[in-house]
């Protein structure tokens, strides 16, 4: 059991919407972290160290910086849970067009154990990524939550083969990391007009939705309304993310406070889907 001091770490994978495609986001409004959120960058200037977090949050490789992914609300809501002794630290293990077994500009493949010429592994890279941040954390830390957004890459795929894919990335994680064994694995819906665009993108919808009747301890986020993309499809605006993030923390709350959770963050400007004018409490009736 944590203590009042250390870190809740929150691991973030998957391609362009998991690290953010926009540039609406406003680092020192609405989109300012806390001083008790930080990250553990795996590329730039400050890989390897703990530092203060500011979006847009590094990716894992090649791919550079784009914009704010639902790593960042979703980190500002869980902090409210937390005693004032704790932190959180963000683990962004991101990496833009990249699916299970193939990709796109940037080369990588998130499929367990896959070795793909030219294309280095991506879930290999997160877990070994994972533990440098827990080892920088120190004593007290945990994992918190890990979020998975991914799934345009796969375009094409049956409900039975990506499910397969991401259910042995869980196991996988899961198994390699110990910290992460009892960690919600929370992965969220692809945007709605994507889906509307590409109707061979119901494999993979359905596999991510699904995903909490096959694995335990996992839950569903799902996306923002129609009207939160930049280029008519695929990738969300700073809003989109502040909603999915929300979201995402709604699933994390189902898992982790069944009984309801009052969160009084959701009254600020920017906190996510279901920011209102005073508290709100998740339950069992508005879940």
């Amino acid at each position: 059991m944590t203590g009042d001091q250390g870190y809740d770490v929150v691991l973030v994978l998957g391609q362009s919407n998991a690290s953010g495609t926009n540039t609406d986001f406003d680092p020192k409004g609405p989109d300012a972290r806390d001083p008790r959120i930080m990250t553990f960058p795996a590329t730039g200037d400050a890989t390897g160290r703990i530092v203060p977090a500011t979006e847009p949050l590094a990716p894992i490789g090649g791919h550079p910086p784009g914009g704010m992914g639902p790593g960042g609300p979703f980190a500002a809501l869980l902090l409210t849970t937390l005693p004032p002794g704790r932190r959180i630290l963000i683990v962004p293990a991101t990496m833009g067009g990249t699916g299970f077994r193939r990709h796109g500009t940037y080369p990588g493949v998130w499929k367990a154990g896959l070795d793909l010429d030219g294309a280095p592994n991506l879930l290999s890279m997160a877990i070994d990524h994972l533990r440098k941040a827990l080892s920088s954390a120190g004593h007290g830390s945990r994992v918190a939550a890990a979020l998975w957004q991914q799934g345009e890459a796969d375009r094409g795929r049956s409900e039975a083969e990506y499910a397969a894919d991401l259910d042995e990335l869980i196991a996988t994680i899961r198994r390699e990391v110990p910290e992460a064994s009892r960690a919600p694995f929370l992965v969220g819906g692809p945007p709605k007009e994507r889906v509307r665009a590409y109707p061979d993108h119901a494999g993979v919808d359905n596999a991510l939705r699904k995903t909490p009747a096959r694995t335990a301890n996992t839950g569903y986020a799902e996306p923002p309304p129609f009207g939160y993309v930049n280029d008519g499809t695929t990738h969300l605006t700073a809003q989109g993310q502040r909603i999915l993030g929300g979201n995402y923390f709604r699933s994390y709350t189902r898992l982790e406070h069944p009984a309801g959770l009052t969160v009084d963050a959701l009254r600020r400007p920017g906190a996510g889907a279901g920011a209102s004018d005073g508290p709100q409490t998740y339950n069992q009736e508005n879940r």
